[in-house]
Parts: structure tokens; sequence; C-alpha cells
């Protein structure tokens, strides 16, 4: 059956996500010991990921858990987590970016096939991400995990996103850089899939054979073609 649509996961797919969240995590480091946590920024650094890691990466709280254990005055912790969540957000402004080629590329595809999201990613998150990266225009649907209530490889994202397409799963090609979340749930509803290698820095727990795989998001438009 022919190819009518497109659905790709957001960060680490589209979205340098992990390049981003580094550089906010340095910025976020320097800016505590600058306002008097008395640690090294390399220490607060792997603190954050060894939080992220323990409650998710979008975890909002994360720098009050970094500060908490140093049991400081409640005004001087409130200016060090404030501080830090600044320095976080002035850099995630400078360095939110899409991996090379992918907006044109992505114009390119929207002439001939139906494009869309599938991203576990809060709404709001997604959102705020597709505006920074000016791509807010570029999709027919987006699909967050608030939408969807599940969070991939739970079917009903995938679902959600097709029956909005008004597309069957034989119709689709799914592109994703996890193998345990978009390799496995866009397979398990018979999509076709195609691994984001550049983004999967993580290691896979499941087996699933994926369709095609590419080293750059340029691959793409080989895939399809």
């Amino acid at each position: 059956m022919a190819l009518k649509a497109i659905l790709f996961d957001l960060d680490n797919t589209l979205i340098d996500f992990m390049h981003f969240k580094k550089e906010t995590a340095k910025a976020a480091a320097k800016a505590m010991v600058q306002k008097g946590l008395p640690a090294t920024e390399l220490k607060i650094y792997k603190r954050i990921f060894e939080i992220y890691d323990e409650y998710g990466i979008e975890y909002q709280k994360t720098f009050y858990q970094v500060i908490k254990p140093y049991n400081l005055e409640v005004g001087k912790a409130e200016r060090i987590q404030q501080a830090a969540i600044v320095a976080y957000l002035k850099r995630k402004f400078e360095v939110l970016r899409t991996y090379s080629s992918v907006k044109p590329i992505l114009k390119k595809l929207k002439k001939k096939y139906k494009l869309a999201i599938v991203t576990d990613a809060p709404r709001n998150k997604a959102w705020q991400r597709l505006v920074i990266c000016e791509m807010d225009d570029v999709f027919d649907v987006v699909v967050t995990t608030d939408d969807a209530g599940q969070k991939k490889p739970h079917r009903t994202p995938f679902e959600m996103a097709l029956k909005k397409l008004k597309i069957k799963p034989s119709e689709a090609l799914f592109v994703g850089d996890n193998v345990d979340r978009d390799m496995l749930g866009a397979k398990q509803l018979g999509m076709e899939t195609c691994l984001a290698k550049y983004g999967a820095e993580r290691k896979t727990t499941k087996k699933v054979k994926t369709d095609y795989t590419i080293k750059k998001f340029k691959g793409i438009l080989r895939v399809v073609e």
C-alpha cells in the first residue's frame, strides 16, 4: 500500500534535545555556584542528570532537588533556585534547535505526505519547542502524552494520530530514536518504522526489527523514495 503519512517522534528525532538539556544543565550549575551553592559545577551538573534519570527528563523540580540536601536558609535557597531557572531558560532559547536540514526536508516531504508528531512530551512543552524551532505550522497532527493519556509504546498515541490523519497503519511510516517506545509501539500497530540512529543515545531492552535506519535526518529522503 502506498505511503500516505510520516509520523515523527519530536525530541532526539527532529529536535537536538540532549544537546539542549546538556547545555542548560551547564548553565544552571554555573548559576548555582555563582549564587553560593557550596559545590562544584561538575558535581551539580552530574546531580542534575541523576535526577533526570530518577524522575524523568521533564521533571519540574530538578533544581529544588539539587539544592535541598544543603539545608540552606530558605531565602538563599530560593535565590539559588531562581538563578538556576533563569540561566536554564536563557540558555534554552539560545540552543534549542532542530537537527541539520530538518526544516527544509520537512517542507519538501509536506508536499507529498501528511506529517504528524507523536511525542511523550507534555502538551505545553511540545508546543513550546515547536514554536521555538519555528515548526508549529508544519504538522497536520500533533499528539502529546497529555492528548493521548498514555505514553509510547502504548497503542493509544499512535492510534489517535492515525485516526486524526484518517489513514491506516499500513499507510504510515514512523520515525523515532527510541527502539523500546517508538519502534516497538509503531511496529505492533502495523506501521513501517525508521530508527533515527543519530538521536538514539540510550540502550534498548527490546528486540525490534526496524524497517529502516538513518544516520542523519536527510536519510529520510532515501527511505521514502
